[in-house]
């Protein structure tokens, strides 16, 4: 149902590129998925039955350094925006929604700020606040295990890189609703997280 290819970018890298494809008839919404972190890039499973009933079709790429994509040191969330515009431009799509989930949402935003031509519509689902926002307290809420990774992310790569050697999963930064839903349609997530940690 999903078919995938490599966008040759014309500067050594390349986009993996996910498509359902067209629906019948060819002129349904189409809806650009922005991935969460870290996952890849392959479109939301459990919601295909309702959106093949309603016509949509979903679109869209590993981030850079994810799964099938290249790296793109220094890469910034604006450059979403132009990847959003090759993969579509490459598919003939010319106006899109964008959907980002968790890490994806900033992603779906810059396309909708800098894409107001192109983009219908933009979702964001489970996404974080701006860090450094003010009179927020960023980490409120989070898991011990969450706050750990994302401590380890703000203080840069090297910091990352030792944190993420060491981490072990922790079922605890879920609550008992999220484990249920896990293990029902949204199983599905494994299937993305697995392969953007394997790496």
């Amino acid at each position: 149902m999903v078919s995938e290819h490599d966008l040759d970018l014309g500067d050594g890298r390349t986009l993996h590129v996910y498509d359902t494809g067209p629906a019948a008839g060819g002129d349904g919404p189409v809806v650009l998925w922005h991935h969460g972190t870290p996952n890849v890039g392959s479109p939301p499973a459990p919601l295909f039955a309702v959106s093949e009933r309603l016509g949509i079709r979903w679109v869209s790429y590993d981030r850079p350094a994810y799964g099938g994509s290249t790296p793109s040191p220094g890469r910034d969330l604006a450059s979403a925006a132009g990847y959003a515009s090759r993969v579509a431009d490459e598919l003939g799509i010319g106006r899109f929604a964008v959907m980002g989930h968790s890490g994806g949402g900033s992603h779906a935003l810059a396309c909708g700020a800098l894409l107001p031509d192109r983009v219908r519509a933009v979702v964001g689902v489970s996404g974080p606040a701006p860090y450094g926002a003010d009179g927020l307290d960023w980490f409120a809420g989070m898991s011990v295990s969450g706050q750990a990774s994302l401590r380890a992310a703000v203080a840069g790569r090297a910091a990352k890189e030792r944190h993420e050697a060491a981490a072990a999963y922790d079922p605890e930064m879920f609550t008992p609703a999220d484990h249920d839903a896990l293990g029902g349609d949204w199983s599905w997530f494994g299937s993305v997280v697995g392969p953007a940690v394997e790496g």
